[in-house]
């Protein structure tokens, strides 16, 4: 079965959305990953996906203000039908890394958490249970920036998922 692939991210600022996208240049490719007889990783531009198979994607943003940008968040999904691979995730600046998930009954809708992610569970007899979110609970990953984007710069963030 053939599985279109999904490219979005999302940046989010603390300024006017229209400003910003227009001088923040973001962009994201999606690879689908495989090793060659030797061991080396390959990389092939994803244009569709099949389950098995592991898919990378990497994230670019570069500032194209006349000044530093702080406050960035930057947001990927784990699209459906797919698995984080949480040990392979990369950031080359400063960041706190977040899953997102439905962690919590209580609450409407997903919350944001650094890991290791705790959800509860409701249990048939009504009890609850606190246990840690595996990756097949995540529907999208985000760093939040520890340091602003200077001028002319470009930060690079990747993570890789396994199609079921």
């Amino acid at each position: 079965m053939m599985i279109p692939m999904m490219r979005a991210a999302t940046i989010v600022l603390a300024m006017t959305p229209s400003l910003a996208l227009a001088e923040l240049k973001s962009e994201m490719a999606a690879y689908v990953v495989t090793t060659d007889t030797s061991g080396a990783e390959q990389y092939d531009a994803a244009k569709t996906v099949e389950p098995g198979q592991t898919i990378e994607y990497r994230m670019r943003h570069t500032n194209r203000f006349g000044n530093e940008i702080g406050g960035v968040t930057v947001t990927g999904p784990v699209p459906e039908g797919s698995e984080l691979i949480v040990e392979r995730t990369a950031s080359d600046v400063p960041a706190s890394f977040e899953v997102r998930g439905e962690f919590d009954p209580d609450r409407a809708g997903e919350e944001w958490s650094t890991l290791p992610a705790q959800r509860t569970v409701i249990n048939a007899d009504g009890t609850r249970t606190i246990e840690t979110a595996r990756p097949e609970h995540f529907t999208a990953v985000r760093w939040v920036l520890g340091t602003p984007i200077q001028q002319g710069a470009a930060v690079h963030h990747a993570y890789r998922v396994r199609v079921e």
